[in-house]
């Protein structure tokens, strides 16, 4: 249902540019029987892009404040269960549309898109027989998140070159909205209780918890790329950070998932970050039907 929403906005948005550049075309003069070239005519110096972005990304997790449903009977500190997180190890992927405003070097780039982002942590537990020191069990919950978001980002480029190939720099914010998430939770352990070791591993849970996160993630991004023109296409890469500047666990929801409760999981307070790979391929709006202009 919401791929489906997001399909209908691209749809909408792209319909409206086309449209409303077709009609600036057909009213606007030769620009050549003026005399003026690209260069120095202002009307080519500004351009509208529209074109498509793919890209990979990977992910971690910030924790703040730290929760567990376990407490310790024997007095021993509560950071005996804090998670291990893993950083910028799982992949995930985004796909939406780049609509870019250029003028004189200077871009203004909204660029919706439909986001996955995971992150991995896991807890470790031991319960000890008191009467025989050899009946161990040694269990390991690994727990694997997968976040979609569909994200807003707006950025502001600047090209450092005005050639063929144009290194930029960028930098913006984003609001994204959860639109859906899942926890998967494999178990492993040991289990010395039977007087030998005992490996064994559970087959992997996979858990709605979009109930644990808030539906609202804001940040910071910032990034380097480059741009490279075939014809009058443009070929955009650029790698980019995002800073996420606000906890996305629900706190109101931390402890309602019984089954999760039941193997000692409540989530910490969660700040994200993420480092994403991206490509963009670009039409300019302009010069679309004259043939013999192409795109500054």
């Amino acid at each position: 249902m919401h791929k489906n929403y997001l399909f209908v906005f691209l749809i909408l948005i792209v319909s409206l540019l086309f449209s409303q550049e077709l009609a600036a075309q057909k009213g606007r003069p030769n620009t050549r029987k003026s005399g003026k070239s690209g260069f120095t005519d202002p009307f080519l110096q500004t351009q509208w892009w529209l074109g498509f972005k793919f890209g990979g990304n990977l992910s971690k997790v910030s924790p703040g404040d730290r929760y567990t449903a376990f407490s310790s009977a024997d007095g021993f500190s509560p950071e005996i269960y804090d998670k291990e997180y893993e950083s910028f190890n799982k992949l995930g992927a985004l796909s939406g549309v780049d609509i870019t405003f250029y003028h004189k070097g200077f871009s203004i780039s909204f660029q919706p898109n439909y986001r996955r982002q995971r992150f991995v942590y896991s807890n470790d537990f031991q319960w000890l027989d008191t009467e025989n020191p050899n009946n161990i069990l040694t269990l390991n919950y690994a727990q694997d998140h997968q976040l979609d978001y569909l994200e807003l980002p707006l950025l502001l480029k600047y090209d450092i070159l005005q050639s063929k190939i144009r290194p930029f720099v960028q930098a913006g914010f984003f609001y994204a909205t959860l639109v859906n998430a899942n926890k998967a939770v494999t178990i492993t352990g040991d289990d010395l209780a039977s007087g030998f070791q005992n490996p064994f591993e559970s087959d992997e849970i996979i858990l709605g918890a979009s109930d644990l996160f808030i539906n609202s993630s804001v940040g910071v991004l910032g990034g380097v790329g480059g741009s490279y023109d075939v014809g009058n296409i443009r070929i955009s890469l650029d790698i980019s950070y995002r800073f996420g500047l606000n906890n996305i666990t629900d706190v109101k929801n931390r402890f309602t998932e019984n089954r999760l409760a039941g193997i000692g999981d409540a989530l910490d307070d969660l700040k994200m970050q993420n480092i994403s790979l991206n490509l963009s391929v670009l039409f300019p709006m302009r010069f679309l039907i004259a043939s013999s202009y192409k795109a500054n």
